[in-house]
């Protein structure tokens, strides 16, 4: 497993350069896997190629790249476009050597925000066409290093392991795969049964997963109604114990992100509890310049 932080305000590099003093702090943390440049799909192909060499002589792994547009939107034209964007994104990421691109489902709210609820997004019309989407990106794409991975997200089908399993099996694509976030999967029904959660997800994913989110999950009651707050790793209910040992079983170049942490310390607390982990279980994460499967 390779460790890493996704984090466009504290661990972010956007040129070569700005990765030398990044692996610095990797070195600190004990990281070996990197983000791609936020805004990478806006480079040019000699920027990207220079930033994928520049991450391999250092010994980090781009583990995942981010695309972040609404592919759901109900505009037709607009969602030409955006498929067009994240065609363009693949490519520049294969140049660059990124193993991933994440996306989100999205949302047919008028908001156009990611995250936005909206009865449709839960619909078998939304996951038609969210198929027909994936199928449209990946249409003659020449893609030997990069996947595209979906992450589960609680406004919409994407979200339980079944149904996540179901959509991949339909879309049937060898690059593409789920980007696995525990904590967005977890509901009122698994909040005290995250084992399961975790057994259930891997043994019906295992093969479909290309990176890994970490973070953790705690329920603040003082809160009406509902309310789950991110956390750092250890501070919530999520089973890291067993997480980790399924994680490891994917392969030791997995890479794995914290993420959403507002501060250097509460990354810092988290990449401490999954080293502590990791050893303990006989699987710690690989340092930089360990060499690649």
């Amino acid at each position: 497993m390779r460790l890493g932080a996704s984090s466009k305000e504290l661990f972010d590099a956007r040129t070569p350069e700005d990765l030398d003093r990044l692996a610095e702090t990797c070195d600190v943390y004990g990281l070996s896997a990197v983000t791609g440049p936020w805004g990478y799909d806006e480079m040019s192909e000699d920027e990207v190629a220079a930033y994928g060499e520049r991450a391999e002589k250092l010994g980090l792994v781009i583990g995942e790249s981010h695309a972040r547009s609404n592919l759901l939107i109900r505009d037709i034209e607009e969602r030409g476009r955006r498929i067009e964007r994240l065609r363009e994104g693949l490519r520049l990421a294969e140049i660059m050597g990124s193993r991933s691109v994440c996306i989100l489902v999205g949302t047919a709210g008028p908001e156009d925000r990611l995250a936005a609820p909206h009865p449709f997004n839960y619909t078998t019309e939304a996951r038609d066409q969210f198929r027909e989407t994936v199928l449209r990106v990946m249409d003659g794409l020449d893609l030997q290093k990069t996947s595209l991975l979906i992450e589960p997200w609680t406004n919409t089908f994407f979200y339980q392991p079944e149904d996540i399993r179901s959509f991949l099996d339909s879309v049937d694509h060898p690059r593409v795969g789920v980007h696995l976030d525990l904590m967005n999967m977890v509901d009122q029904y698994h909040y005290y049964r995250t084992t399961e959660l975790i057994d259930r997800t891997f043994d019906l994913l295992a093969g479909y997963i290309g990176a890994i989110h970490f973070k953790d999950l705690r329920w603040d009651w003082n809160h009406m109604y509902l309310k789950f707050d991110e956390v750092p790793v250890g501070e919530g209910v999520i089973d890291y114990r067993t997480y980790l040992q399924r994680v490891a079983a994917l392969g030791r170049d997995t890479a794995c992100f914290a993420e959403h942490f507002r501060t250097v310390g509460d990354f810092a607390i988290s990449f401490a509890k999954l080293h502590r982990l990791a050893a303990e279980i006989g699987v710690p994460f690989l340092p930089r310049n360990a060499q690649t499967a």
